[in-house]
């Protein structure tokens, strides 16, 4: 599988992992204001579509405190997300690792987590300050 992005390029938030970080953070009226904006286009079969699906996702998101593309933006590729924070607690970047959906592994997840919160603590941030 050959996934090419060019440096720059966009993608609409709603289908990607970091996208959703982003989403997460925001409020309940906003996600409606970029829904309604939007119209939230599907890609894949998999893509989230309607305000509902994209609203219960990004509770998700905030429970767990990762996001997922599960072949959201292209067929066979997925990824997952850590949020990355500077010393005010803001969300600056997040971490993502794509793979082919067939060689992801979930296990990935601590070391994805792990690597976000370490540029967070170099950035300054202290969690639960």
């Amino acid at each position: 599988m050959r996934v090419v992005h060019l440096v720059g390029a966009q993608a609409p938030l709603h289908v990607t992992a970091v996208g959703k970080l982003y989403l997460a953070q925001d409020a309940a009226a906003a996600v409606k204001d970029y829904a309604r904006r939007t119209g939230l286009p599907g890609y894949t079969a998999t893509s989230l579509t309607t305000l509902t699906a994209l609203e219960q996702e990004l509770a998700r998101v905030r429970r767990e405190g990762v996001a997922y593309d599960n072949e959201e933006i292209e067929t066979g590729l997925r990824c997952v997300a850590a949020p990355v924070r500077d010393d005010s607690g803001e969300l600056v970047a997040g971490l993502s690792v794509s793979a082919p959906a067939e060689r992801y592994d979930p296990a990935w997840l601590p070391l994805i987590r792990a690597t976000a919160d370490a540029i967070s603590a170099g950035l300054g941030y202290a969690a639960g300050r």
